[in-house]
């Protein structure tokens, strides 16, 4: 157990199962079972956020993120019953599994992305990296059917952690405090903690959790560099990058397609993996401005509001 002192030095996450203990969780250390502690600041209790973070002057409105990650995992777990009813011990071949689970399991992890967030943005962003991602993935010569459907899930799931960090934060139209800066900083490891328990998301949770590790180690949460990054990982950050860069966001106006690809050259070495960029660099422009038309049209008429 930890000292006071201890806990207020170290960053760490909570999670609270639908029974209400709670897990301390400190990356590369131990869990720790039924604490009431999260980091939100060095004075507040698990899931007291402050009224700056609330969206109203009512307190019992705040934020609580452990009610929500739980409701998300019982989504998930109901998820995978049907998907092992549906599939698993069938006699299909392996074809047939991937191609209908494909199907199955994404339809279904829209709709979970949509029911958990709520905001249309981050459905499109979903599906728009996932196209990316895939489209990469078979540019370098990909054909794995396992490893292009895994890698996928994950492009879909990659913020998923998200749900577990304050609206005030995620929609603060100003810049983050430091503080803020590390509560999001901990979306992937909550993103990882809600589906690692799920033999269809297994592979997708290497995307999760490390899509935000940096080539040259600058990046999070393990600082990890070069090839210790999963391959998954690697690819994943440069449909991701891409797709920020070429939206629209409150503060700024995206990109060009011409500017993206200039930031991601400029980065090659240091934010992406340089043989990948190279690849990247080097898709027809009109083809990923065809998967961006044909992902807003798809989307478009189904969001769920």
């Amino acid at each position: 157990m930890f000292s006071n002192t201890e806990k207020e030095n170290r960053k760490a996450l909570v999670i609270e199962d639908e029974e209400g203990a709670r897990s301390f969780f400190y990356p590369n250390l131990v869990v720790i079972e039924r604490e009431s502690f999260f980091p939100w600041n060095k004075r507040q209790e698990f899931g007291l956020i402050s009224s700056e973070y609330s969206s109203s002057s009512d307190p019992s409105s705040n934020f609580h993120s452990a009610p929500k990650i739980a409701s998300a995992k019982r989504v998930l777990r109901d998820l995978n019953q049907r998907y092992t009813s549906l599939f698993l011990g069938k006699g299909y071949s392996l074809d047939e599994i991937l191609s209908e689970e494909r199907s199955f399991l994404n339809s279904n992890l829209l709709y979970f992305i949509a029911v958990t967030d709520r905001n249309e943005d981050t459905l499109y962003h979903s599906q728009m990296v996932a196209r990316y991602t895939l489209l990469l993935s078979k540019a370098l010569g990909v054909d794995d059917k396992e490893f292009l459907t895994s890698i996928e899930r994950g492009a879909l799931l990659h913020d998923i952690g998200k749900i577990g960090i304050p609206e005030g934060i995620l929609r603060k139209p100003g810049p983050l405090t430091e503080d803020e800066k590390e509560i999001i900083k901990s979306h992937p490891f909550l993103g990882y903690e809600m589906i690692k328990e799920f033999d269809f998301l297994k592979k997708a949770a290497q995307v999760v959790l490390y899509h935000h590790e940096h080539y040259d180690g600058s990046g999070y949460p393990y600082g990890l560099v070069g090839e210790e990054i999963p391959i998954e990982a690697r690819i994943f950050t440069l449909a991701d990058t891409f797709d920020a860069l070429t939206s629209d966001r409150p503060y700024r106006k995206g990109k060009s397609f011409d500017e993206a690809l200039v930031e991601i050259e400029k980065n090659c070495g240091s934010q992406f993996d340089p043989l990948l960029a190279d690849i990247f660099l080097s898709l027809p422009l009109e083809k990923l401005e065809q998967l961006k038309e044909e992902t807003y049209r798809y989307l478009s008429p189904r969001l769920v509001h």
